[in-house]
C-alpha cells in the first residue's frame, strides 16, 4: 500500500548506518518522519519503482533501521507506524496521519507542506520535491485500498469484556441463592471452605451500619433475636429498605462520586446556597426506588423531564468565578468546565476515564480524541448558575386558592376606594382650599419616566391652571425631547404630541403657579387622552398645595384609589376616615385579610432557586490539537462514542435535545457498560471492594472482574427488574455470602488475605459520617431532620475570599446527620475530616482507608468528642442507677450488646482510675464502635 517507487531493500543495501539519535526519535509521529527521510533519499538516488510487500519488505527493514539508530529499548517506543492502521489511527496529539480519500485534510500533507522549517517534515532537511508531495496525494485518495484497516481500526478494542453486551449466565447451582452460587464456586475452586452464619445481633448490627450509616436500636435487636419466623430476615431486610436512613446513606456514596459540593472552590471558594436541593432530590430519589435508568435520564436532561433539580449534577463541580483577562485563559478555563461535565458523566455512568481523550486518542479504550470533542459538543451549552425551579402542583392550587379569594376582597373593598388610575383622564376632588401653588409628585409610574398631557386645576368650573390666564409652571427636571416640554404642561392642549416628561422615573414633579391666591376644589390629568399612548402613567402620586411655596398641604393622592392593574400585589394603605363606625371596622377587617394574602401569595409564588446550571443554545464545537483552546480543528458534531453507538446530531441540534440524546443512549439497557457499573458499585459498599477494584475503570487499564459472571447475572437482574437499585440490595442482602461471619481463618488468610473471594464477610471501618452519626445516636444527641439547607462545621469570613474557620462551638444546629453538613471545597472537618474524607473538588469512586495518630487523637480530645461524651454519661446518669448498669447500658449504647463479667469489672477499675468522661471517651475511640463487623 506504501507508493511505489519506496524501494527499501534498494536503499538499505546502499545506506550507511547513522552513528547518532535522528531528530524525530521522541516525536508521535516518529516513523512516518522515518518514512519520509527513507523517501527524499530514494528520490535523490533514482532507485527501482519496484512495489515492495509492507509486511515482507517494508517492515522488517524499518524495525532493522529504528534498532540500528536508537537501540532494541528506544526502537519499539518510537516506531508508531509500523503498518497503514497506524497511520489511520494517529498519534498522540490526536491526529491522524491519513484520512482516507481526502489527502487535501490529511495531517501527512499539513507536515509535509509546513512553511515553517520548525514545523516541517521531514525535520532538518529540504522540503519534498512536488513529485513526491503527489505521489503521497494518490495514495492517500485511492479511498478503496484503505477500506480493510478502517474496520479494522473501528473494531479496535471491542473485545475487552466490559464492552460485550450484557447476558445472563446461568448459576453454577440450581439450588440456593444465585449469589453463593458464584461466589461458593470460585473459592472452592480454590480450595477454601465457607464461613458461617454470623450470630443474629452481629448480622443486625451490620445491616443497619451498611444500609442506614446507623445502629439499630435495642428494642430492634431484641425483636429479631426472638423472632421465630422463617422470613425472619427477609422482613427485616425489608423494613431497612423502606426507611428513609436508606437513602441518606447511600447518598452519600453518590455525592462522592459525582464531586457534590456547596462551595465553588478556587481561590474564592463562594458559597452556593442553593446547592442542597441536588443533595435532597438525591436522597428522595433513593428512597424512592427510582429506576436508575430515570436517575441517569434526570441528571443529564431532567430539565426536559420535569425534574429540574436533576441537573445539579452537571454543575455540581468546582466553579472558577474569577475569569481571566486574558481571552486564551476564558478559554482554558471553558474548556476546564466542560471537562469536568465530560469526566464525571464517564467515570459515574459508564466507567470510563473520558478525560484521557482531551489531548489525544485515549491510550487504552477505543475512544478518540473527535468522541471527546463530540461530548463536548453535547454539554457545550451548560453554564454553572442558579435557576429557579417550576412550583409543585399542591403551590400551583393554593396559589389559584388565593387568587380567588384576593379578587372577591378587592370587590368588596371597591366601594371604599376610587377607580384605578387610567391613561386617558383622571379626576382629584377636595375640599375647597385657597392656595397659590400646586405641585404634583410621581412616586412610580408602570413604565420608565412619568408623563402628564395636561394638568387642568379648577375654582368652581374655571380652569385656573392655563398659561394664558398668568399661570406659570416649574419642574424638577424636564426630559429633554423635542416633543415633550414643560410649556405643554398648562396650554389648554391634549395628547402625547403636547406633553411633558419627567427627567427622572421616581421622585418627579411639576409645579403650578397662580399669579394670585385661588380657591380650587378640583385637578383633572392624564398621560394621553387621545387614548395612543398608555405607557408613563404615574400610578403612585401625590398633590399638594401651598399659600407661600413653603409649608404644603395634601390635597389629593392615589393612597385612596384601588391598585393599577400592575401593582394588584400590593394592598394599598387605607384609613377609613370619614367611613361611618360600622362600615369602617368591615373594611379594616377585609384590608387586613387582604393584606395577608398578598404576603402569603408572593411567598408561594416564589419559585425556589437551585443550583442546578442554565442552558443555552451553543456555537460550534470543534477538536483542539493537543487540547489547546488555540488550536482548533475540524468542527465536530454532538454525538456519543462513534465505536460503542451510533448516536449523532447535528451541528444545529438544540441544546436540550443533544443531552436528552445522551442520557438515552447511556440510560439504554442494551449499553453494555451502565448496568455493570452501578452493579459493581452496589457490591463495592456492601462488601468494601468491587467485583471490579478499580469502579470508575472498566477499560482495559482498569482491573478484570473477580466474577464476571456474578458481575453480569446482577447487571442482568438489574435491567430486567426495571433498574431497581433496592431490588440488587435485596438480592445481596439476602445471600450466604453477605451474611457469613467475619471472623479469619488460617487457610482462608493464607491464600486470600484480602478475602476478595468472600469466603468470609470483610469486616472494615466505618467512613468518617456514620461514625459522627454513632457518637450522635449514643449520646442521643442525634437530630434525623430531613433535607433543607445544611449546617456548616466553619464560622466563615465573608470577605472576596471567603475563609474557613472550624467551629470551636457546637450546639443543636450541628447535630444532624453529616450528610448534611456543608460540603466545602478544599476544606475538611476539622475533627471527622482525618477519616479520609475526600475533597469534593474531584470525583471519588472509593476513599482511602488509612490509620493514623491524628484519628485516635480527634475522637480522644476534640471539642466535638469531648462534648458528646459528657452527654453520654449524663444519658447514663439518667437511664442506670448503679456503676455496673451504667456501663452495661453503655455496652448497649455503644456496641448494641450487654459486657461480659470481665469488661464490666475493668470498665468500672478504669472509671475508679480516670472518671465516667474519660471511659465514655475511650467507647467512642473502640474498634467495636467504629467498625463494620
Amino acid at each position: 500500500m506504501f507508493p511505489p517507487w519506496l524501494n527499501l531493500r534498494s536503499l538499505l543495501a546502499q545506506r550507511e548506518r547513522p552513528r547518532t539519535p535522528s531528530p524525530f526519535v521522541k516525536s508521535p509521529f516518529g516513523a512516518l518522519h522515518l518514512m519520509l527521510v527513507l523517501c527524499v533519499s530514494i528520490l535523490s538516488r533514482g532507485l527501482s519503482a519496484e512495489v515492495p510487500d509492507f509486511d515482507q519488505d517494508i517492515l522488517p527493514i524499518l524495525e532493522t533501521y529504528c534498532i540500528d539508530c536508537h537501540g532494541p529499548d528506544t526502537a519499539e517506543s518510537m516506531f508508531r507506524m509500523d503498518s497503514e492502521l497506524h497511520a489511520l489511527r494517529g498519534g498522540d496529539s490526536g491526529e491522524k496521519a491519513v484520512v482516507p480519500g481526502n489527502s487535501s485534510v490529511s495531517y501527512l500533507i499539513e507536515r509535509i507542506q509546513q512553511k515553517d522549517p520548525s514545523q516541517r517534515m521531514p525535520p532538518d532537511s529540504n522540503p519534498l520535491p512536488e513529485i513526491a508531495v503527489s505521489v503521497l496525494r494518490q495514495w492517500i485518495d485511492d479511498k478503496d485500498r484503505w477500506r480493510e484497516m478502517e474496520l479494522q481500526l473501528e473494531s479496535e478494542g471491542l473485545d475487552h469484556w466490559s464492552l460485550q453486551p450484557v447476558k445472563q449466565p446461568t448459576p453454577p447451582s440450581q439450588s440456593g441463592h444465585p449469589i453463593d452460587s458464584f461466589v461458593h464456586q470460585k473459592f472452592r475452586d480454590m480450595g477454601l471452605p465457607s464461613s458461617p452464619p454470623a450470630e443474629r445481633r452481629k448480622r443486625i448490627r451490620r445491616l443497619f451500619l451498611v444500609m442506614h450509616g446507623l445502629p439499630p436500636q435495642e428494642d430492634q435487636i431484641q425483636s429479631f433475636e426472638t423472632d421465630t419466623r422463617e422470613d425472619a430476615w427477609d422482613q427485616l431486610v425489608e423494613d431497612v429498605l423502606a426507611s428513609p436512613r436508606y437513602g441518606e446513606r447511600w447518598a452519600a456514596h453518590w455525592l462522592d462520586l459525582v464531586r457534590f459540593g456547596e462551595t465553588h472552590g478556587f481561590e474564592t471558594n463562594r458559597e452556593r446556597p442553593h446547592a442542597w436541593h441536588y443533595r435532597d432530590w438525591v436522597i428522595k430519589s433513593l428512597n424512592d426506588d427510582k429506576p436508575y435508568d430515570q436517575f441517569i435520564l434526570e441528571q443529564l436532561a431532567g430539565d426536559a423531564l420535569g425534574a429540574d433539580v436533576g441537573t445539579g449534577f452537571l454543575v455540581a463541580g468546582p466553579y472558577d468565578l474569577v475569569k481571566g483577562q486574558d481571552p486564551q485563559l476564558r478559554l482554558m478555563q471553558r474548556q476546564d468546565e466542560l471537562a469536568d461535565m465530560i469526566n464525571a458523566t464517564g467515570t459515574a455512568f459508564l466507567g470510563l476515564t473520558l478525560g484521557c481523550a482531551r489531548c489525544h486518542n485515549h491510550k487504552f479504550d477505543p475512544v478518540t480524541q473527535t468522541d471527546y470533542y463530540s461530548l463536548q459538543a453535547v454539554f457545550a451549552g451548560v453554564q454553572h448558575a442558579d435557576r429557579p425551579l417550576s412550583l409543585p402542583d399542591s403551590e400551583q392550587s393554593r396559589i389559584a386558592e388565593l387568587d380567588q379569594e384576593i379578587a372577591s376582597l378587592w370587590d368588596k373593598l371597591s366601594e371604599f376606594f376610587r377607580p384605578a388610575v387610567t391613561a386617558t383622564l383622571n379626576e382629584e376632588k377636595f375640599e375647597p382650599t385657597e392656595v397659590r401653588f400646586v405641585r404634583f409628585t410621581m412616586d412610580e409610574t408602570n413604565q420608565s419616566q412619568p408623563c402628564i398631557d395636561e394638568l387642568e386645576v379648577f375654582s368652581a368650573d374655571q380652569n385656573v391652571a392655563l398659561a394664558s390666564l398668568g399661570t406659570q409652571a416649574s419642574s424638577n427636571g424636564d426630559f429633554q425631547h423635542p416633543l415633550h416640554k414643560l410649556e405643554h404642561i398648562n396650554d389648554g392642549k391634549y395628547g402625547n404630541a403636547r406633553s411633558w416628561i419627567a427627567a427622572k422615573p421616581t421622585g418627579g414633579w411639576v409645579q403650578l403657579e397662580f399669579p394670585e391666591l385661588r380657591l380650587i376644589d378640583r385637578i383633572v390629568w392624564a398621560r394621553d387622552r387621545e387614548g395612543r399612548y398608555a405607557d408613563r402613567l404615574a400610578i403612585s402620586y401625590q398633590i399638594e398645595g401651598s399659600r407661600d411655596g413653603q409649608a404644603w398641604q395634601l390635597l389629593s393622592s392615589s393612597a385612596d384609589r384601588l391598585p393599577f392593574q400592575q401593582k394588584a400585589d400590593v394592598a394599598p394603605d387605607f384609613d377609613f376616615s370619614g367611613v361611618p363606625d360600622q362600615q369602617a371596622q368591615q373594611g379594616r377587617k377585609w384590608l387586613s385579610r387582604l393584606k395577608s394574602l398578598l404576603e402569603e401569595r408572593k411567598a408561594v409564588a416564589q419559585p425556589p432557586l437551585v443550583y442546578a446550571g442554565t442552558f443555552q443554545q451553543p456555537g460550534p464545537t470543534h477538536r483542539l490539537y493537543r487540547g489547546e483552546p488555540g488550536s482548533p480543528r475540524e468542527q465536530v458534531v454532538p454525538a456519543a462514542i462513534e465505536s460503542l453507538s451510533d448516536v449523532s446530531l447535528s451541528a444545529d441540534s438544540p441544546e436540550q435535545e443533544r443531552r436528552l440524546a445522551i442520557a438515552k443512549w447511556i440510560a439504554s439497557d442494551e449499553n453494555p457498560l451502565t448496568a455493570r457499573v452501578i452493579v459493581n458499585r452496589i457490591w463495592q459498599f456492601h462488601f468494601g471492594t468491587g467485583i471490579v477494584d478499580t469502579p470508575s475503570d472498566f477499560g482495559a487499564n482498569g482491573t478484570p472482574p473477580t466474577h464476571p459472571e456474578l458481575l453480569d447475572w446482577l447487571a442482568s437482574e438489574l435491567i430486567a427488574h426495571d433498574w431497581s437499585l433496592k431490588h440488587i440490595h435485596r438480592l445481596i442482602l439476602t445471600s450466604e455470602t453477605w451474611q457469613q461471619d467475619s471472623r479469619p481463618h488460617e487457610q482462608g488468610m493464607r491464600i486470600d488475605a484480602d478475602s476478595r473471594l468472600l469466603w468470609r464477610f470483610p469486616p472494615r471501618r466505618l467512613e468518617a459520617e456514620g461514625i459522627r452519626d454513632c457518637i450522635l445516636f449514643a449520646t442521643g444527641k442525634l437530630d434525623l431532620r430531613m433535607g433543607g439547607p445544611g449546617f456548616s462545621a466553619f464560622e466563615v469570613e465573608a470577605e472576596n475570599v471567603r475563609h474557613y474557620h472550624p467551629k470551636q462551638d457546637f450546639g443543636p444546629e450541628d447535630w444532624r446527620r453529616m450528610v448534611y453538613m456543608t460540603k466545602v471545597r478544599q476544606e475538611r472537618d476539622a475533627v471527622f475530616g482525618v477519616f479520609d474524607c475526600p475533597d469534593c473538588s474531584q470525583v471519588v469512586p472509593k476513599r482511602s482507608r488509612s490509620t493514623t495518630p491524628l484519628q485516635a487523637l480527634n475522637l480522644l480530645n476534640s471539642r466535638f468528642v469531648m462534648q458528646q461524651a459528657e452527654f453520654l454519661v449524663d444519658r447514663l446518669d439518667h437511664e442506670a442507677d448503679e456503676p455496673s448498669e451504667k456501663v452495661s447500658r453503655a455496652y448497649q449504647l455503644c456496641f448494641g450488646r450487654l459486657p461480659d463479667d470481665e469488661e464490666v469489672q475493668t470498665a468500672l477499675a478504669f472509671i475508679e482510675d480516670a472518671g465516667w468522661v474519660q471511659f465514655a471517651r475511650a467507647m467512642f475511640n473502640a474498634n467495636e464502635f467504629v467498625f463494620i463487623p
